[in-house]
């Protein structure tokens, strides 16, 4: 019912404008079926300016987004209030006191149904196609190709434009400026080859191979030696992507389904040979790099230890595993420890050997000074004549902006040196606020207009925002020379104390005078470490069982620490059980290693004071950790590590910490976190 109504409202279209909203609805507004307007208006904007980047007409000649790139931000919010909002008033609300589109009530059941909301953008995109083909080329582009979004639609004469082959293939292998690629177009259950989709959710896919019909029998034979046939098998080898553009049958446009690549090799009863492509879970970079995927996290967690012991270090494998979790679940991490633990070193090889470095801009140490009281320091600042003098932190943001798919590192070395709640207070704020526009994860605006005098400023400047591929790390130490953390910080982080220090390990010997000759990095992109949710409603049902898991762990946690009112809320459940499934995902670690290292992270940062109470929580938190209890006495701290010494914890890093809270305790009368 929902696409009929759809077909007919597109049928009567005056411009690619109802399409478009669609298509960013069904991008931004789930699960919860609402999108912030501004949002919307962005990811409008964003389509037409991407038809221009690969030289195509982003509208009709004298329809306002045929100027796309002289058009204000509120021109553009304009146009889609006035334009498809209005006409699609049946499908979509919108609520001016709150700034927000959402799709009506009645639409919700038939949208919960992703094969539904697939469909949509199938429809949308046939929309779009017939649209443009009035007025301009719906030939493939290179540069389309290598980040297409799902459903995009073509014929076969415009994918035979870009690979130069005969439209009436299936099979189309592409080179570019030395960077291969394979289309294939296929028809599912076609007259000629049974194709199929293996799975529900089209991640994989029963292709056959290109065949040669022989002159004597009359029967086609499948050769994989064939250019085409060969094409596809190598593409596992050689690491680039298979992407797949399937319809239902002959006569329809061809969509797309994704990147694969070659999985194996098939017979079926009749002799007649078929691929098993696999749908890859990133996109492809345009040098060929493609993320990693669920399998291959195990092994670029393992390449990157293996890169840091090369160089001389001695970090833990668990430890990098930990980093890299930390990263995912959240792209602000602080690195605590005593002086000279190698606090700066570990952020600055785990991003050199991902492939960022100071030399390409990709990583930016920043040393803290004492007297910072703000944020100018960082993002910058307007001089005497008005004019905007731009921070080393912007200045970063504008790189990583321009280059989304590599991740960028920042080092906030010492961050505790000046009060982190005056300088980073802004940041730390728009951190929280992160959602998805389109299939990226970012923030709104770092600035507003009033910022800027100089219109030069305004347009270089103001609608910078800080993208999902930046990544936040502070160094601090704990001495009379810093300050502690407020919880407002220590919510929003994931704090990894480094303490193991074994003085008699040299690292791994080099040969040649120290040299450590040629170290490969890791090649990855950005989506293999930025984080996959953003709420946790998106983990559902899916990870129901580990997000249960979890807040089983945390209830009882909470009903302990709300003694002292330090019980956790809604944000660190949501983090804990983003780490929690992304280990699980990727095998990093078992279960009680993996919540062990949140406990200590998470949780026991908060806990600091004087009181019995204090007390009371540390030792109701060894008991969870061992299962055994110690006594409110003098020895409390020895009596815990003997403990520590004959039963093997549920959680031995959380409660060695605390054992060490507890001594401290003792001597002091007071205790924290913070060595």
């Amino acid at each position: 019912m929902l696409l009929e109504r759809l077909e007919e409202k597109f049928r009567n279209r005056q411009s690619s404008y109802m399409m478009v909203v669609i298509l960013a609805m069904l991008d931004l507004a789930w699960p919860s079926g609402k999108a912030m307007l501004n949002d919307v208006v962005n990811y409008f904007k964003g389509f037409y300016e991407r038809r221009l980047q690969v030289g195509k007409k982003p509208e009709k000649e004298g329809l306002r987004l045929f100027s796309v790139s002289t058009l204000t931000d509120i021109e553009i919010r304009r146009t889609v209030i006035e334009n498809p909002v209005r006409y699609l008033q049946d499908f979509l609300f919108y609520d001016g006191n709150r700034e927000e589109l959402r799709f009506q009530d009645d639409l919700l059941p038939e949208l919960t149904n992703e094969n539904t909301r697939f469909a949509i953008r199938k429809l949308a995109y046939k929309h779009l196609y017939n649209y443009y083909q009035t007025f301009t080329t719906n030939h493939l582009t290179w540069d389309e190709l290598v980040n297409l979004p799902p459903g995009y639609a073509v014929k076969a004469s415009d994918v035979a434009y870009l690979s130069g082959h005969n439209q009436v293939k299936g099979i189309h292998p592409v080179e570019h400026d030395g960077e291969k690629a394979v289309i294939v177009l296929c028809t599912i259950g076609g007259d000629n080859y049974a194709n199929e989709w293996l799975t529900d959710d089209r991640r994989r896919l029963k292709y056959y191979l290109e065949g040669r019909t022989d002159r004597n029998s009359g029967r086609r034979k499948y050769d994989p030696e064939l250019p085409t046939n060969k094409a596809v098998i190598n593409s596992r080898k050689d690491n680039y992507s298979v992407h797949v553009f399937a319809r239902e049958k002959k006569g329809e446009l061809f969509h797309y389904a994704g990147p694969f690549v070659f999985d194996q090799m098939g017979t079926d009863t009749s002799g007649d040979k078929y691929f098993i492509l696999q749908r890859k879970e990133g996109k492809e970079r345009g040098n060929g790099a493609v993320d990693t995927g669920v399998e291959g996290m195990p092994s670029l967690v393992s390449s990157i230890y293996s890169y840091v012991r090369k160089k001389g270090f001695v970090f833990s494998r668990e430890l990098l595993a930990n980093l890299f979790l930390s990263l995912k679940t959240k792209p602000f991490v602080i690195l605590a420890g005593i002086s000279g633990t190698g606090k700066t070193k570990l952020i600055e090889l785990f991003a050199e050997a991902v492939g960022a470095t100071s030399d390409n801009g990709r990583f930016e140490l920043i040393p803290v000074r004492p007297d910072w009281n703000d944020s100018t320091d960082l993002l910058g600042y307007k001089n005497l004549e008005g004019k905007f003098q731009p921070g080393v932190l912007t200045r970063v943001i504008q790189r990583a902006l321009s280059d989304g798919n590599n991740p960028y590192f920042v080092c906030l070395d010492e961050m505790n040196l000046a009060r982190v709640e005056y300088y980073f207070s802004d940041l730390l704020s728009l951190l929280e606020t992160r959602r998805w526009y389109g299939d990226r994860i970012q923030t709104p605006r770092i600035f507003r207009d009033s910022d800027f005098v100089l219109p030069e400023d305004r347009e270089e400047f103001a609608d910078l925002h800080i993208p999902d591929n930046l990544y936040f790390v502070g160094t601090v130490n704990m001495d009379e020379t810093t300050h502690p953390f407020s919880k407002k910080v220590l919510d929003r982080a994931n704090t990894i104390e480094i303490v193991d220090v074994t003085l008699d390990n040299y690292g791994e010997e080099q040969s040649g005078g120290g040299q450590a000759g040629v170290l490969e990095m890791v090649n990855i992109l950005n989506s293999d470490l930025r984080s996959k949710y953003c709420f946790l409603q998106e983990c559902l049902p899916e990870y129901r069982p580990i997000v249960d898991s979890v807040v089983g762990y945390l209830i009882e946690i909470n009903d302990i620490l709300q003694e002292a009112n330090l019980h956790v809320g809604y944000r660190v459940r949501d983090e804990i059980c983003f780490y929690m499934i992304y280990n699980s995902t990727f095998g990093l670690m078992d279960e009680d290693k993996a919540f062990d290292w949140q406990l200590c992270q998470k949780i026991l940062p908060r806990i600091q004071g004087s009181s019995q109470k204090i007390m009371d929580i540390l030792r109701s938190l060894f008991f969870l950790c061992t299962g055994v209890s110690v006594a409110n006495t003098l020895d409390v701290a020895a009596e815990a590590n003997k403990v520590l010494a004959t039963v093997e914890a549920k959680w031995p890093r959380s409660a060695q910490k605390i054992a060490c809270m507890l001594g401290r305790f003792e001597e002091d009368g007071f205790t924290s976190f913070w060595a």
